[in-house]
């Protein structure tokens, strides 16, 4: 049942944790039939640092000696590595569960030893509760022992009570110092508090700065803005035995690319404290983070971000930007103004496949490799004739819709300016006090939301003008699109055209409406801002 057995002082130690400097040994009987006296034994410690350090020794050798006092024969070893006694209670331990689980097993099982409180609580009550207490519902005689209290450790004592407190309060006490330090040193000096540097920087002589593995991060960031998969890419990264993203990391993952693309390090500011929780990586909203703005060296240019950025937010409605229907989203029907839908009509055992853009409302249909072709065709005649003035029209679009923000954020100020007024005259004897006081409330919040909304669109327009890779972005446009896979078709269609519409009474003839620029959510919000104007 277990990897390894030693005999250790003496007694048997059986465990699936491999422990060095200490021989293996057969076991000379059989602990569930020859009725031989057995206790379970839990070790445990915090983080991987501890892990080549003496901690494991040291509270085996401990158990071993209170075990063997005891007059125990044989220990069943459980030992959590690395895991945090105070962010993950007993009860989600993953050993700790698998001793549970063992004693409630085995009637011969008497016992459980471990070095001293800390190692199986820091949180006073859950290995109480969760642990020990549905063992004693089972086995009211089931003994516990602590190798630093003589005797039966007695979770009823006030002794151990007061020990399980202080274990607590001086974890806490470590938490609330270190939390108060990463406050301190972002608050007086906009230093990086020490912790490990993202993968491609490396710390040299107090300076953070960019390392070998740099080109690395920018080749995620365009394999990912190329519309290829976070799984996708880490199996490419893996294939050419690209170097890990951590020491500890076996390979490279779909979460560790995905960690790479949200991060926020890589355009140069640095956030803090930005998970909701220790236990869960879900990261707070940025407005809730601890953000300090050009922080250090960007290795990832506004430009490449934001469309990054935006197909992130594009595949979280679970686009596959592998399918074959390239055009999905993009295609309307001009009688009935509804988005078509994609079908499937191959039969079960065709070769050739029947694939379609439909309209769910007309039932009107038309072949995906008819309507591929023609726009294809029409996207690479515009961008042969385009390209070589679009970098001019980009910067003159940037203006124009810069212009369009300052007009917005002046006619915002008078409007917060007038409702303030109007707020602050407002009487308490006016019949509608209370309606009115609401009203205007509401509309000063909406306003004070489009102002900051406003700044952002401002921030992201100077970023991406000053931004010196632009030209990296229009290039990708240059390139012959016969030539690129389909999900990078997909990734150029959806950058270039806003809609297709098509006219199913004109031999499914497309009208092509493109996109201004290949900043879709800004485009969006222009627009958005412009229609409410």
């Amino acid at each position: 049942m277990y990897k390894f057995c030693y005999k250790i002082n003496g007694t048997y130690t059986l465990t699936d944790y491999q422990l060095f400097d200490v021989e293996q040994s057969e076991l000379p009987f059989n602990v569930y039939k020859d009725g031989v006296k057995i206790t379970t034994a839990y070790v445990r410690w915090s983080d991987i640092y501890q892990t080549d350090r003496n901690s494991l020794k040291i509270q085996v050798n401990e158990v071993v000696a209170r075990a063997k006092q005891e007059g125990f024969q044989v220990i069943i070893l459980f030992v959590d590595q690395a895991k945090s006694a105070y962010h993950i209670p007993a009860q989600k331990r993953p050993e700790m569960l698998n001793m549970k689980e063992y004693i409630l097993s085995y009637s011969n099982v008497l016992a459980t030893i471990f070095y001293e409180e800390s190692r199986v609580t820091r949180l006073i009550e859950d290995f109480v509760l969760n642990i020990l207490g549905p063992i004693k519902d089972v086995k009211p005689n089931f003994k516990v022992y602590s190798t630093k209290t003589e005797g039966v450790w007695d979770e009823n004592n006030p002794f151990v009570q007061a020990k399980l407190a202080l274990a607590n309060e001086e974890v806490e006490e470590k938490s609330f110092r270190a939390f108060d330090y990463h406050a301190t040193v972002i608050n007086k000096s906009s230093k990086r508090p020490e912790s490990r540097n993202p993968y491609g920087y490396s710390l040299t002589n107090d300076d953070i700065e960019l390392n070998e593995y740099a080109p690395i991060v920018m080749f995620i960031f365009y394999l990912y803005s190329f519309g290829h998969s976070d799984k996708k890419i880490a199996e490419l990264l893996n294939k050419a035995n690209t170097p890990l993203p951590t020491k500890n990391a076996i390979s490279w993952s779909d979460s560790s690319v995905r960690y790479i693309l949200n991060n926020l390090w890589y355009v140069g500011d640095l956030t803090w404290f930005a998970r909701t929780s220790y236990e869960k990586s879900k990261r707070k909203p940025l407005d809730e983070v601890t953000l300090i703005k050009e922080h250090h060296e960007p290795l990832i240019g506004p430009n490449l971000w934001e469309l990054t950025q935006y197909f992130r937010s594009f595949k979280n409605n679970k686009d596959r930007m592998n399918s074959p229907f390239m055009l999905r989203d993009l295609c309307y029907c001009v009688k009935c103004g509804v988005k078509l839908k994609t079908k499937n009509m191959t039969p079960s055992k065709s070769k050739k496949k029947y694939l379609y853009y439909r309209c769910p409302s007309c039932t009107k249909k038309v072949n995906i490799d008819v309507l591929h072709s023609i726009v294809l065709k029409d996207y690479s005649h515009r961008w042969s004739r385009d390209i070589l003035n679009y970098k001019d029209t980009l910067q003159k679009i940037l203006n124009k819709w810069k212009k369009s923000i300052l007009k917005n954020q002046s006619k915002s100020n008078e409007s917060i300016k007038m409702l303030r007024y109007k707020l602050n005259t407002l009487t308490q004897e006016h019949e509608y006090f209370k309606d009115i006081k609401e009203a205007f409330e509401l509309q000063l919040n909406n306003l004070e939301r489009e102002k900051v909304s406003l700044a952002k669109i401002s921030e992201k327009l100077e970023l991406l003008q000053q931004d010196t890779k632009q030209i990296e972005i229009i290039d990708r446009f240059k390139q012959e699109i016969f030539s690129y896979s389909t999900e990078e078709k997909r990734s150029l269609l959806l950058l270039a055209i806003k809609r297709i519409e098509v006219d199913f009474t004109q031999n499914a003839n497309p009208s092509i409406e493109y996109r201004l620029t290949p900043y879709v959510e800004i485009e969006s919000l222009i627009d958005s801002n412009s229609d409410s104007s």
